[in-house]
C-alpha cells in the first residue's frame, strides 16, 4: 500500500532535520536528511457494487466521521470516480 491519501493526495515529504546546537558559533548547525510520513489508515466504504477500501489520512478521516459521505462527494475522490456511494 502506497503512503498516499486518496482524498487529499497527501504523501511522503523529504527534507532536512535542523539541530539547534552548534559546536562553535563559527560553524553552521548540523542538518541531516529525514522523511515525514503521513498517518494513513485504510477505510472501508459501502458502495452499490459492494465494499471499496480506500486510504485516508487522519485529517480526512476526522472530517469524514464528522460530515459523512457528503465530504467524499464534495472532494471528488479519485478512487471513487467510477462508483457511486451508497
Amino acid at each position: 500500500m502506497a503512503l498516499r491519501c486518496d482524498v487529499c493526495d497527501k504523501k511522503t515529504v523529504h527534507g532536512d532535520s535542523h539541530i539547534h546546537r552548534h559546536s562553535a558559533w563559527r560553524y553552521k548547525a548540523p542538518r541531516t536528511k529525514r522523511v515525514w510520513l503521513p498517518n494513513i489508515r485504510p477505510v472501508k466504504l459501502t458502495v452499490k457494487e459492494g465494499i471499496k477500501e480506500i486510504s485516508m489520512c487522519m485529517a480526512c478521516y476526522k472530517r469524514y466521521t464528522r460530515d459523512g459521505v457528503a465530504f467524499l462527494k464534495k472532494k471528488q475522490v479519485r478512487e471513487l470516480k467510477d462508483v457511486t456511494l451508497a
